[in-house]
């Protein structure tokens, strides 16, 4: 990676989360029975993704491909679809490793890129997924990143539901690299930081994770396709995109604050809270939204049962790893110990 080194900058820790989560567990949010599966399926998952990002090194945050982002990614991928296949759990691991490729460049982690670099950078992403635009190989580390996205988006167009949605993946898109250009204003104080609430509203865009379950929809939706699916599960959605934010601006903020990037945190000590604080505040706030994202889950059934539970299994795996500890630094090796350690 070039730019600000980004060893340095994944290995910013945050005392006071660890101090106040402590107890925390990393698969705390994977149900004890399904435990083992959960972890065998990503490990076994992993070759194929690492296969096929391994061209594209920038996506991992030490350029090791058998370190952070890939195991995480994979295991995530599992927890939330614990009975797909292999490659369908590599592929929705290897998108969760593309969006992580994807930030690095908006935060300008990965490079320092001007606005209308970037912005010509996210517009390659529905063109592409779309066929009506190549990647630009050059530059580095963007022309990894669309490369990588490029072969992804070969392999999404084998599914059938990719069809009918590939116009909401383009779509969803173009809302949250809307969102991350605000973000960038704000970071770079070409705009004033929004009130917790603005902040929330923009934050739960670029997470991604309606980016990541427009294409999971396509993947691992209900057959036949119908575009109509997408209203139906969105507003839990919103909510599960809510939760996952403010859980990770818990683990997040002392190194966003390296950043100058707004985080609900930083926004409530801004406006005079303590950070111990302003960590209770946020997480009372994270419990009134998973109750309410439990409700949506339930008014979810039929076809889309599916979909339903796995967003449930993603937003519980998910917000309890960020309370646990960080995305990054989690190795293949982990992976592997952990699942030596549930085997029956």
């Amino acid at each position: 990676m070039s730019g600000p080194d980004p060893e340095a900058y994944f290995e910013i820790r945050n005392d006071l989360a660890d101090g106040l989560l402590k107890g925390s567990h990393q698969l705390a949010g994977v149900p004890e029975t399904d435990r083992a599966t959960v972890l065998r399926a990503a490990l076994d998952a992993v070759p194929e993704a690492s296969a096929m990002l391994r061209p594209f090194p920038v996506l991992f945050a030490d350029g090791g491909s058998s370190a952070s982002r890939l195991a995480f990614s994979c295991l995530s991928a599992a927890a939330t679809f614990p009975r797909a296949t292999r490659g369908r759990l590599a592929e929705l691991g290897a998108l969760t490793t593309i969006l992580f490729g994807v930030d690095d460049i908006a935060d300008s982690i990965a490079g320092q890129w001007s606005e209308r670099e970037v912005a010509a950078f996210f517009a390659q992403f529905p063109a592409i997924l779309s066929g009506t635009a190549e990647a630009d190989p050059s530059g580095e580390p963007v022309g990894q990143v669309l490369a990588a996205w490029t072969l992804w988006c070969a392999r999404f167009h084998t599914y059938a539901g990719a069809a009918v949605h590939s116009p909401n993946l383009a779509r969803q898109m173009e809302i949250a690299f809307t969102a991350m250009a605000h973000e960038r204003a704000w970071t770079t104080g070409v705009e004033p930081w929004p009130s917790y609430d603005g902040y929330l509203a923009n934050g739960m865009l670029t997470i991604l994770y309606h980016t990541w379950w427009a294409a999971a929809l396509a993947m691992c939706g209900p057959s036949p396709a119908v575009a109509a699916h997408w209203p139906m599960i969105e507003p839990m959605t919103h909510l599960g995109a809510s939760s996952l934010r403010l859980a990770n601006d818990i683990r997040s903020f002392e190194r966003e604050k390296s950043e100058g990037k707004p985080n609900s945190i930083s926004i409530l000590q801004a406006s005079g809270v303590g950070a111990a604080a302003a960590v209770r505040r946020v997480a009372a706030h994270i419990d009134e939204i998973n109750a309410a994202f439990r409700g949506e889950v339930a008014q979810v059934g039929g076809e889309l049962a599916e979909i339903a539970e796995g967003q449930l299994r993603s937003v519980s795996f998910n917000g309890r790893w960020y309370m646990a500890r960080d995305t990054h630094a989690y190795t293949v090796q982990e992976l592997a110990g952990e699942a030596d350690l549930h085997q029956g």
